[in-house]
Formats: C-alpha cells, structure tokens, sequence
C-alpha cells in the first residue's frame, strides 16, 4: 500500500469516541497512532501535533448541548515531512460524516486542513509529550468528566450515517 491508502484507510474507519477502556479508539488520537505507524513503517517522516478546540465551534444539536461536558479538548493529527516541508495529516472524520463535517482528501504532495478549529496549537515536542502520557488514569478522568457527551455524540454520528 501508498502512503495516500494508508491515509483514506484510516479516515474512513468510522469516528468513535471510545466510552470505556476496553473499546477501541477510533477517535482522533487512535486513528491518528494507527496512521502514524503505517506512514512510519513505509518510510516517511511523521511527527504528532496537538491542538486545542472548542466543542461550541460545530454545529451539534441541540440534545448535545444540553449534557454536562468540558467545552474545550484536545484534538490529535499528523504532520508528514513532503519535499523537505511538514505538512499538516488529518485523517479524523470519516467519509460517512460528509454531510456535517468537512471531510479530508490526500493526494500525498501536501497537506490537509486540520479537521477543528484550533484555539492554540501545541510544539511538535508538547505534543508528542501529550500523545505520550495519555495514561490510563487520564482517561478514565476524562471518561468521567465528559463519559455521557461522548455517547451521546457517538449516537449522534451513528444517526449521521444512516441519513
């Protein structure tokens, strides 16, 4: 496989938040280590970035709203080195979620847009550190904290995809 059907491999696993440890994690930062270790492993030159962003920044029903969850996150994605450039990879929502997000294409000579909009943007050495310490406890807070929102937006997406 190329680098390019790595990336439309990934993109189209479908968006999950994992709600639980023992589910998989195909939300940003899984599908993103899925990524990077498929691009690392054809030769390429990847790195992690982390950004922040804002839950009020898409258009989420108003069901969504109402449940109790912290309005900022992290959000995880790619640079990939290309002519000596690093360029942004984000291979985060899936093609089935084209009528509410803004889905990415790679052709592999440049990049893409981020798939949030960030509100700060952290070094590539922060954000490789992020990547790093997502430890078990973190989650299970972060699952605590925003546990509920995450299901229900899963739910959301879910309805998405069948329309």
């Amino acid at each position: 496989m190329k680098a390019v059907d790595y990336f439309y491999f990934v993109r189209d696993i479908p968006y999950k938040i994992p709600t639980s440890l023992k589910e998989a994690d195909h939300c940003c930062s899984g599908k993103h280590e899925i990524l990077f270790n498929l691009l690392k492993s054809s030769g390429l030159e990847v790195r992690y970035r982390v950004c922040v962003f804002l839950w009020s920044s898409f258009k989420l029903p108003s069901i969504l709203e109402k449940i109790s969850y912290e309005k900022d996150s992290t959000h995880t994605y790619l640079e990939v080195k290309i002519k000596d450039k690093w360029e942004t990879l984000d291979a985060t929502w899936d093609i089935g979620l084209k009528k509410v997000f803004p889905i990415n294409s790679w052709g592999g000579k440049s990049g893409t847009r981020i798939a949030v909009k960030p509100v700060e943007i952290f070094s590539p050495a922060k954000s490789t550190q992020i990547v790093k310490n997502q430890t078990k406890r973190v989650i299970e807070k972060d699952l605590k904290l925003n546990g509920k929102f995450y299901k229900a937006f899963n739910k959301w997406l879910d309805i998405i995809r069948k329309k």
